[in-house]
């Protein structure tokens, strides 16, 4: 091997390794759990401790409950994305609980999820949709608790919102 193509080859494994470590996560992780946070099931202690305090804390007033957004963007947000918004606040029959991690939208970094990558991560969607508006595609895997808006092109990510699972056949 020359040392002039040596930094080409190199470059083609560490890109190699970045897809299939991509891949591999969205393979183990499930749509339902994302960087070791779980709708529904993870507290705020949890995200705390996982990713420290965010970049930015806000309270919101919903259906009359102030639940708190915390923003993870810039050098906070995880590798690959460039915001994490995480909404706390979750309702379980006539309980509810602040504290529980009710949501995770993370708003990645052009390129990072591919259709491809997706697919071959989650499966076929359970529904697949167009936003009349834009024209952007989008993926809904109910079962899982996991929505992706495409890009208009339907090529990459923009947006993928993790939710609590919910049945099957539900509305």
């Amino acid at each position: 091997m020359s040392r002039s193509t040596w930094p080409r080859q190199v470059r083609w494994v560490i890109g190699l390794a970045l897809v299939g470590t991509v891949l591999g996560a969205a393979g183990d992780l499930g749509a339902e759990s994302w960087g070791g946070l779980t709708p529904g099931e993870t507290l705020r202690g949890g995200v705390e401790s996982l990713y420290g305090r965010p970049s930015r804390e806000r309270p919101l007033v919903e259906e009359g409950r102030t639940v708190l957004e915390w923003t993870y963007s810039g050098e906070r947000a995880p590798r690959g994305v460039e915001r994490m918004v995480i909404n706390f606040g979750l309702a379980s029959g006539a309980a509810f609980n602040p504290d529980v991690l009710r949501s995770i939208v993370l708003y990645p970094k052009p390129h990072v999820f591919s259709m491809l990558s997706i697919s071959h991560g989650w499966g076929p969607p359970d529904a697949v949709g167009t936003e009349e508006a834009t024209g952007r595609p989008s993926f809904h895997y109910r079962t899982k608790g996991l929505l992706i808006i495409f890009d208009k092109t339907g090529s990459w990510a923009e947006m993928l919102l993790f939710a609590p699972k919910q049945p099957a056949g539900g509305a």
